[in-house]
């Protein structure tokens, strides 16, 4: 299952830690292109929207919000101990951005960034990974946690399910992975 063509279109619920801001339902995709073993190439987006939540945000009264971020990143792998459990590493560039309405809590925040993650395979139709991303975001999530679960459905797509803890945000998703 361990696999670097695919394609992954996700449903992602992230909380902000920001007292005045409620959840936002975002959606997104990732596609992940194999280079020539071991490298690979990766490109996301997503986009989601959210209310203000009942206090005020930046002085304003139920602002709600829209958030988007884009990524592009490579990154290389290799099996370690057997070919079940796989060290990945990958760097990157990651735009974020925040509008809310009629409130001074926009923001826009461009980094860089590294993840280093393990995958493993414990069963042929099973697969879990865990991540560490590390960047020099200022406004969002400089180093998040990345915890997530894949079972194959049929021989080339998967369901997902995940959490993502970061400094600003924690986030829940699903996602259906298609790979060749």
């Amino acid at each position: 299952m361990v696999n670097f063509d695919n394609l992954e279109v996700f449903y992602r619920y992230v909380d902000p830690k920001q007292k005045d801001l409620d959840g936002a339902h975002t959606i997104g995709g990732a596609l992940t292109i194999a280079l020539f073993n071991p490298l690979y190439l990766k490109f996301g987006a997503s986009w989601g929207s959210g209310p203000g939540g009942s206090g005020t945000v930046g002085g304003a009264r139920n602002a709600n919000y829209d958030f988007a971020s884009i990524q592009a990143g490579a990154g290389f792998h290799t099996a370690l101990i057997n070919d079940r459990l796989t060290f990945v590493a990958e760097a990157g560039l990651v735009y974020a951005s925040l509008r809310a309405v009629d409130s001074s809590l926009s923001f826009s925040d461009g980094s860089i960034y590294v993840r280093p993650a393990l995958r493993f395979t414990p069963m042929d139709w099973l697969e879990v990974q865990a991540g560490v991303t590390v960047s020099s975001a200022d406004k969002y999530d400089s180093k998040m946690l990345d915890l997530s679960t894949y079972f194959r459905l049929l021989p080339m797509f998967d369901i997902g399910v995940g959490a993502d803890f970061g400094d600003t945000t924690r986030a829940f998703r699903t996602s259906l992975r298609l790979r060749w």
